[in-house]
């Protein structure tokens, strides 16, 4: 029987949820699967035998990020052990574990490595000169010729970034676009949408770095309220090394409110208690809490240099925005201008989360991937 190794967090919590449904699905189908799991930390593995094939979890050692020879080393171990024939692996453990397994498989085993993050959000956001840059960029290079048989790309943007970077010249048969899904929450206390308020809530949720374009988004909201009356109120959620910058930014505006940062737990609740969503990144590939948004039934205010944006409308299930000042001094005046709208917005936003972002998409997917 085939053995599948996934390599990412063993958890229902944001889009990591992904990969827990997957390895349960895939056990259900009758495949042997071996999770490694970064968080959260199992101290015993848990070895469940319920299905027509087994699903055995497994923690990195110590709980650090697995990296090193001694990383290198105990997944060696681990898949000498179950010897799966193909590794499914995200963010940083996929180093380990792709490289592990072609080496010890004599290159037989079929790797598949998530490219989740943009070549321009890492710049953004990078603290590294040019030169080390361009090392990281040179080893990852090598990594992805020597060690990775397929790219699994989030979005389209993913996957022309990929090419772009890496000069892949197999593009149809290495980069394979497989939308992020979610868990579909939308039942669990949903209020209905309205038509007209005395105040709009636009939101924002999500890390406060560079590349999230928050700056630019304070910037054009003060500059928006001073030139007109307005019925917007802005929210912030979430942590990050520009959090210090951005609460200097807005203190002297009271209609700017910062609830610091949100347990997994209570995002539904602050993204249901939100008239529109807002994404105003510089560069992101399709950011989770915009899947969240579109989950929760509530209008997406998008930048259009996100992933995202190529599967949404304008106007559909939201407004689409370049991530300029003037881009979103413009969006505010279309969610002011129209909102008798919102009601339609936010069914059309679960609507399409239900067409393209769903577990039960995202597996049978990746179900004719391995097959």
């Amino acid at each position: 029987m085939n053995c599948i190794c996934i390599v990412h967090n063993y958890t229902t919590e944001t889009f990591a949820g992904m990969s827990f449904h997957l390895a349960n699905y895939l056990a259900k189908n009758g495949f042997n699967v071996l999770f490694v799991s970064h968080h959260p930390q199992f101290n015993i593995p848990v070895k469940i035998s319920e299905y027509p094939g087994f699903l055995h979890i497994y923690s990195w050692p110590d709980g650090r990020r697995p990296t090193g020879l001694k990383s290198f080393l105990w997944f060696s171990r681990l898949y000498l052990k179950y010897r799966p024939n193909k590794v499914i692996a995200h963010f940083v453990g996929s180093n380990v574990a792709a490289s592990a397994s072609k080496l010890l498989s004599f290159w037989r085993a079929g790797t598949y490595v998530y490219y989740h993050t943009l070549s321009t959000q890492n710049i953004i956001d990078s603290k590294n000169s040019i030169i080390k840059y361009r090392l990281m960029l040179l080893r990852k290079k090598i990594f992805y010729n020597l060690f990775c048989d397929n790219i699994i790309c989030p979005s389209g943007l993913a996957a022309r970034d990929f090419n772009k970077l890496f000069e892949n010249k197999r593009e149809s048969s290495k980069c394979r676009v497989v939308l992020n899904p979610l868990a579909d929450r939308h039942g669990e206390g949903k209020s209905s949408g309205k038509e007209n308020s005395e105040e709009i809530s636009i939101s924002y949720l999500g890390r406060l770095d560079p590349s999230k374009g928050i700056i630019t988004l304070i910037s054009a909201f003060i500059k928006h309220q001073t030139e007109k009356q307005t019925k917007i109120k802005l929210y912030f959620a979430g942590s990050g090394c520009m959090e210090r910058k951005i609460l200097d930014s807005a203190k002297d505006c009271t209609n700017i409110i910062f609830e610091g940062n949100k347990k997994y737990s209570e995002v539904d609740e602050y993204i249901r208690k939100s008239d529109f969503m807002i994404i105003p990144s510089l560069s992101d590939n399709l950011p989770t809490v915009g899947l969240e948004c579109l989950m929760n039934g509530v209008p997406l205010l998008l930048s259009t240099e996100t992933g995202l944006a190529e599967y949404l409308t304008d106007g559909i299930e939201g407004y689409l925005f370049y991530p300029s000042e003037q881009g979103i001094l413009d969006v505010f005046e279309r969610v002011e201008n129209n909102f008798s709208a919102h009601c339609c917005l936010g069914e059309n936003a679960y609507k399409t989360y239900r067409e393209k972002f769903t577990l039960e998409t995202y597996c049978g997917q990746m179900l004719k991937i391995l097959e």
